[in-house]
């Protein structure tokens, strides 16, 4: 944990946050993007920690290229993130609106906020999803983040995540039961649960195909959406265009749990389900997705 969290503080600190703000400001976002590529080949060749995490991925998306394609993918990937991030900070303090269009995004506001189930919101990590947050603001009802606490104070702030505002509240997947009992507290008083579909964060997994190899996903918000009788949205957000995103949403869907079966033959169809729908949009736009962890080794 000490070493996570010292390289959390290295990609992160006041004065980069601060520059980038004061960059924003200035010169506006298309040229601030054009420092943070100089910014991200710094990483890429003295950030290997960083490099290491996404090579999994990487490989398994361009299984026939050799190294060098790989790291100049890896570098496009690292831009994307970066030019996402200044995105929502762009968005945040007033300086740019994007255009947005969505599929099946009026069937999960129409279930969130006209009808007494709970939702989960299940995304992962692809596309502007921390844009996405921004967006569930105008909900006329409560959103729960579900999410590892912050430890990067510079993040926090200048980021404002884990900050409770409006009608959007955190779940922290710290705890023993790794927020399963808020989650659920959450979803039987008819709220929205947003969580990640693509990370377990110390729960449970069942072994699914992704990218062509067996993989690790976790099961629990199938499970917990069963138990309090909630529906579940696959959720994705991808950058199309310079200034514009596409919403995406999956139909809805209710688990349900039957005595004799054993859990994995009722959830497994569901996760292989919502993977086969990240791969779908992975197929589209490879260099969005930031799956920073080696889900294909347990």
């Amino acid at each position: 944990m000490p070493d996570q969290e010292k390289n959390n503080t290295k990609r992160g600190n006041n004065f980069g946050f601060m520059f980038f703000h004061f960059a924003l400001r200035a010169v506006g976002l298309r040229h601030v993007r054009r420092m943070a590529a100089v910014v991200c080949c710094y990483y890429l060749i003295f950030d290997w920690a960083a490099v290491k995490r996404t090579m999994p991925y990487v490989r398994r998306v361009m299984s026939n290229a050799g190294f060098f394609k790989r790291l100049a993918f890896i570098y496009r990937i690292f831009v994307n993130q970066a030019w996402m991030l200044l995105d929502r900070v762009a968005f945040n303090v007033g300086l740019i609106s994007f255009e947005h269009t969505s599929t099946g995004y009026d069937i999960f506001v129409e279930l969130a906020e006209r009808h007494p189930v709970g939702v989960i919101l299940l995304g992962a990590h692809f596309g502007n999803w921390q844009l996405a947050v921004e967006g569930l603001k105008g909900l006329d009802c409560r959103v729960n983040i579900v999410m590892s606490p912050e430890t990067n104070p510079a993040v926090k702030n200048h980021l404002k995540i884990n900050s409770a505002a409006g009608n959007i509240a955190y779940i922290f997947t710290d705890g023993p039961d790794h927020g399963c009992v808020e989650i659920a507290s959450a979803l039987c008083s008819g709220e929205v649960v947003c969580l990640m579909g693509d990370r377990a964060y110390g729960a449970d997994t069942i072994e699914v195909e992704f990218l062509g190899e067996t993989a690790h996903f976790p099961y629990s918000a199938w499970v917990i959406a069963a138990k309090t009788q909630s529906a579940v949205f696959s959720f994705f957000i991808c950058k199309r265009k310079e200034h514009g995103y596409h919403v995406w949403s999956d139909y809805p869907v209710y688990p349900k749990l039957e005595r004799k079966q054993m859990v994995a033959e009722t959830i497994k169809p569901l996760v292989s389900q919502y993977v086969r729908s990240l791969e779908k949009m992975i197929r589209e736009y490879p260099e969005q997705c930031f799956i920073f962890s080696d889900v294909w080794k347990r």
